[in-house]
């Protein structure tokens, strides 16, 4: 599922060699979470709290 809204997604849009992963002359769009996207199941990721958000390599808001 975390494909779906990473890599995937950067290859629907045409942006993969810009977008999609975590990676040096990427643009630094992600979000971490109050929780491990990956062990948690799918109805707590939805509500997890979001920890950080950056856009652009600049941090666009920080969590509790």
């Amino acid at each position: 599922a975390l494909e779906g809204c990473t890599t995937h997604a950067a290859v629907a849009a045409g942006e993969q060699d810009l977008a999609g992963r975590i990676r040096e002359g990427f643009r630094a769009d992600l979000t971490a979470l109050g929780l491990d996207p990956v062990e948690a199941p799918a109805d707590e990721v939805a509500e997890a709290p979001v920890r950080l958000t950056v856009t652009g390599g600049h941090i666009a808001h920080r969590g509790v």
